[in-house]
């Protein structure tokens, strides 16, 4: 698995906003918790925690993608776990250098990634790249190059896309081309 950045909004000022305010400016109106409990019974769902009630800014996550980018990638996915922790579960600022710089110890990164901005404007960089693609939204999968599914999606559509991915054309000694296909499973 590879990380990417990506802002959902881009705009965000630095130290973040409040959460619920924000969530009331996507939505259009104040009454969020429709929405909020939607997520809340999808993740359930999936094993996923997320208590809202902790949940006070909407963060700024620059530094948040700074230091997933920093870490060795066998190290990426317990950051992420440790950030979506913090976040979603306990109520945490991500946005905060002094809240990463602990998470960043813990898992034997250099905090002064966060502070680096040749690496910041890379990163910032390779989001509005995203964007510029045409991506809108997280989670965006891409499997294999080759199969994107976005948006929170059941684990049937995320097998369907897997499984669709790796059926791949081979060509033979022959010049026929014909297909191999992977299994998926335990």
């Amino acid at each position: 698995m590879r990380w990417h950045p990506f802002f959902l909004n881009p705009g965000m000022p630095a130290g973040g906003v409040d959460f619920r305010g924000y969530m009331a400016s996507i939505k259009g109106d104040d009454n969020v918790e429709p929405m909020i409990q939607g997520v809340t019974k999808a993740g359930r769902q999936a094993g996923l925690t997320f208590n809202w009630d902790r949940v006070r800014k909407a963060p700024n996550t620059l530094l948040s993608h700074a230091l997933i980018q920093a870490a060795p990638q066998e190290t990426r996915n317990a950051i992420v776990d440790a950030l979506h922790l913090e976040y979603f579960e306990r109520g945490g600022d991500i946005g905060s250098r002094t809240q990463l710089a602990t998470i960043a110890l813990s898992y034997g990164v250099d905090p002064a990634a966060l502070d680096d901005r040749t690496h910041l404007d890379e990163i910032a960089g390779r989001a509005e790249a995203a964007r510029y693609q045409g991506i809108s939204g997280v989670p965006l999968f891409i499997f294999d190059g080759r199969t994107a599914v976005s948006g929170a999606q059941p684990p049937s559509v995320l097998l369907a896309a897997i499984e669709a991915a790796s059926v791949a054309a081979v060509e033979t000694t022959d010049g026929t081309v014909g297909e191999v296909e992977a299994s998926s499973g335990p």
